[in-house]
């Protein structure tokens, strides 16, 4: 078992590392930037051999998409449950990290207890997202209604009109 941080800011990393390994998450955590995702060659003797359970996504202060970055770890590490952090949290990247399977998303900075205990909640099987973006998917799912049927007195079914108007004729 195996807890992975992903992350660009190396001091947020060392202080999360050091809080993570206090809780009751998967040891040992391991820190690795986003470059690392991208070269195949290199090889995780520290945890090459285990699977991922959770990892901690930071999004903030990547180049590229962000979610080229979430797709990259789904395809490397595939991890049972995971936690994205950005800065710039839109909906583009909540709903992405949703369909991909994420466990949640926090707008970052935030404070570290904060970062520990969505992890925790994540690592317990909970989903930690934004009230936004459980309204976004909410939409996004919502099936489309169909027109309206009107039935006549005389046994006839014909469905509303654009212009809402039911007449015949």
């Amino acid at each position: 078992m195996t807890t992975y941080l992903i992350a660009s800011n190396e001091m947020m990393c060392r202080i999360l590392a050091r809080r993570m390994e206090g809780l009751d998450l998967p040891l040992p955590v391991l820190w690795r930037t986003p470059d690392w995702l991208a070269d195949d060659t290199e090889v995780d003797a520290a945890g090459a051999d285990r699977p991922v359970d959770i990892a901690l996504i930071d999004c903030s202060g990547v180049d590229d998409d962000p979610r080229a970055l979430l797709d990259r770890v789904r395809a490397r590490l595939a991890p049972r449950r995971w936690l994205v952090l950005s800065d710039a949290l839109d909906s583009e990247l909540m709903f992405h990290a949703a369909r991909l399977g994420a466990s949640g998303c926090l707008a970052v900075p935030a404070p570290v207890e904060l970062v520990c205990a969505a992890a925790s909640l994540a690592w317990a099987g909970g989903q930690c997202f934004p009230r936004t973006a459980l309204t976004l998917l909410r939409e996004h799912n919502r099936p489309v209604d169909p027109s309206p049927v009107f039935h006549s007195s005389i046994g006839s079914v014909h469905a509303a009109r654009p212009d809402g108007s039911t007449a015949m004729g």
